[in-house]
């Protein structure tokens, strides 16, 4: 059974998720921009929402060390975006 997955390019939604404890499963690259990718929840969902309406509560440090985290990717040498490529293209075939 595969697991409904979230796409997003929004990097600081994407820090908060990671912050809030929601797991980071694979990015890729598309064109200039990193996807990243979470599990597709209830819980991801409801964390967004309140984020987008600014009623998000979260742990300062936390966040700006899951900024950090998300620039390391970014910034890497991209073996880390290359080898989810394929990932990201067999997902799409289904």
């Amino acid at each position: 059974m595969n697991t409904p997955l979230f796409e997003s390019v929004d990097f600081y939604s994407s820090a908060f998720l990671i912050a809030t404890g929601q797991k980071l499963q694979n990015t890729y690259k598309r064109g200039s921009q990193t996807v990243f990718i979470f599990e597709d929840s209830e819980e991801t969902q409801n964390l967004l929402n309140n984020y987008f309406a600014m009623q998000a509560e979260i742990n300062a440090s936390s966040y700006a060390q899951a900024i950090k985290n998300l620039k390391n990717i970014i910034h890497a040498d991209h073996s880390y975006s290359k080898s989810n490529a394929n990932y990201h293209e067999r997902n799409n075939t289904r």
